[in-house]
């Protein structure tokens, strides 16, 4: 069995969660309409592997998505501060 744990897997996951309730009442709705099974069978046979997908997604690229976050915010920080620098130049 695959590891699937830590805060991107979590985070991911929680993401793709809408998407995932959206189809799996879809799914479990049309099973319980037309007879094709039981709404609990067709909710999980359509949320549990994009739930699953998303947790490998957030395991499997945690570290990208941390430099990711992690550039975005210090590019951010930078820009403030050399905003600020150069306001604070012309203004003398």
């Amino acid at each position: 069995m695959e590891q699937t744990e830590g805060f991107w897997a979590g985070a991911i996951a929680l993401a793709a969660a809408p998407v995932a309730i959206a189809a799996g009442i879809a799914k479990g709705s049309y099973d319980a309409v037309s007879g094709g099974g039981a709404f609990d069978e067709g909710f999980h046979s359509a949320a549990d592997p994009v739930i699953a997908k998303a947790r490998k997604f957030g395991t499997e690229h945690k570290d990208t998505i941390t430099k990711g976050v992690l550039g975005g915010a210090a590019t951010a920080v930078g820009a403030r501060i050399v905003n600020e620098t150069i306001k604070t130049v012309f203004k003398r």
